[in-house]
C-alpha cells in the first residue's frame, strides 16, 4: 500500500484543488447552458465562499489563514465523506442566493443606479480603526451571515454590512463620536451589524452587482 504523505500533501495545495474539483462537478451538473469561462468565473466566486463555510462548519474560522488552511485540508482528505456532505449542503444554498442575491449588469447606468452613497467620513475612520479589529468585526459578520443562510459574496456582503454600520454611526455621532462608540462599546455596535443582517435575511433582494465586461474574465463587484 503507497504511503500518503498528509502534510506535505497539504502543503502542496491538495485541499485547495480538492474543493474546486468539487464545485466543478457540481457546476459542471447545473441544468444551464454555461460556457466553459462562464463555469470557470461561477467556480473562482464560489471557492472562497465554500472555504469560509467549512472552516466554520469546522470550527477553525478564529485560526489565521496557513493554520486553517493546513487543518481544513487534514479533514478533507481524513474525513473526506463528511466534507462532501456538507459541500454538497453549502451548495444547494449557494446556488438559491447566487441566483437571488447576484445581479448582472450591462452598462454604466445600470451600476450608477444601484449605487449607494457613503461618506468620506467612513472612509477616514476605517482608516483609524485597528485591523485587527476592523477583521474581527468582519469575521464575526461573515460567521452570522451563515448562520442566516446567506453563503454567497460573504467577503462582499460582510464588508458592506461593516461599512454600513460604520457610517450610521458616524450619521449619527460624527467620526469622532463613532471612534468612541468603538472603543467603549462594542455591544451597540455588533447590533447594529446584526439588525443589518436581519434585514438582508428578510428579504429578496439582490446585494451584489457584477458589471459584466466583454471578453473580461472577472466583473467588477460591488453592493446594491
Amino acid at each position: 500500500m503507497a504511503y500518503f504523505d498528509v502534510d506535505m500533501a497539504c502543503r502542496e495545495g491538495f485541499g485547495d484543488r480538492k474543493l474546486v474539483a468539487m464545485i466543478q462537478q457540481r457546476i459542471s451538473s447545473l441544468d444551464e447552458d454555461l460556457d466553459q469561462g462562464e463555469q470557470e468565473f461561477l467556480v473562482s466566486y464560489a471557492y472562497q465562499d465554500l472555504r469560509y463555510y467549512l472552516l466554520y462548519k469546522f470550527g477553525l474560522f478564529n485560526l489565521d489563514n496557513n493554520d486553517a488552511s493546513y487543518e481544513l485540508c487534514r479533514r478533507i482528505i481524513r474525513n473526506e465523506d463528511s466534507v462532501v456532505r456538507l459541500v454538497d449542503e453549502w451548495f444547494n444554498w449557494w446556488v438559491i442566493k447566487w441566483r437571488q442575491r447576484v445581479r448582472l449588469v450591462f452598462n454604466e447606468s445600470e451600476q450608477k443606479d444601484s449605487e449607494t452613497g457613503e461618506s468620506q467620513s467612513v472612509e477616514d475612520l476605517i482608516k483609524k480603526i485597528p485591523k485587527r479589529l476592523l477583521d474581527k468585526l468582519r469575521r464575526e459578520t461573515m460567521i452570522e451571515l451563515m448562520r442566516q443562510n446567506e453563503v454567497c459574496s460573504l467577503d462582499i456582503v460582510s464588508d458592506f454590512i461593516v461599512r454600513s454600520a460604520l457610517n450610521d454611526l458616524v450619521n449619527e455621532y460624527s467620526k469622532d463620536g463613532a471612534l468612541r462608540v468603538l472603543v467603549t462599546d462594542m455591544t451597540e455596535v455588533r447590533m447594529r451589524i446584526l439588525r443589518k443582517i436581519m434585514e438582508i435575511s428578510g428579504t429578496n433582494k439582490p446585494l451584489v452587482i457584477l458589471k459584466v465586461k466583454i471578453n473580461s474574465p472577472q466583473p467588477y463587484q460591488g453592493m446594491s
